[in-house]
């Protein structure tokens, strides 16, 4: 891989359409990278990204559907049915029929996620402080604000709100 695509370059240096590759390669191998990290500190609880992803989403909103889900996280719904079979052997989550639409399945966390999520929420937040070391509170809030507002341009374009 050329080197120029993944190192952070001086904005003079390189045409803006560069900048915005360079950029857009950036933010990929980060999230890459925390995915992966993130992935390898839940291991020893058992669990991957994915699963930590529902199960917060699913504390976040008991009985959210299996469809609501997948818009949130991004994923197709084939996928999440293998990611939620799996969780359901491993007594994390559970579905139940809907009285409102009895297509559709709302998820709930088991008892057994429960007992794990205090675990969860240290080892979470061990890996925030590592991830973070070294910047400024202030640098954290300017990126997150940054990054929102760029997805959301982005959503626009890819909603074809932009021509």
């Amino acid at each position: 891989m050329n080197a120029k695509a993944t190192e952070p370059e001086a904005s003079g240096d390189v045409p803006e359409s560069e900048q915005d590759e360079s950029l857009g390669f950036l933010i990929h191998e980060v999230a890459n990278a925390i995915s992966q990290a993130y992935s390898r500190v839940m291991a020893p609880l058992g669990l991957t990204r994915p699963q930590v992803r529902v199960l917060i989403w699913v504390d976040y909103s008991p009985g959210i559907t299996q469809t609501e889900l997948c818009e949130l996280i991004g994923t197709s719904p084939m996928a999440l049915t293998g990611l939620l079979d799996r969780m359901e052997a491993k007594n994390l989550v559970k579905r139940e029929e809907n009285p409102a639409d009895r297509r559709a399945k709302r998820l709930f966390l088991t008892d057994g996620a429960l007992a794990l999520k205090p675990e969860m929420e240290k080892v979470a937040a061990g890996f925030r402080q590592i991830a973070r070391a070294g910047l400024d509170p202030e640098d954290i809030a300017t990126a997150q604000r940054v990054l929102s507002t760029m997805k959301a341009n982005v959503v626009r374009v890819r909603n074809g709100e932009c021509d």
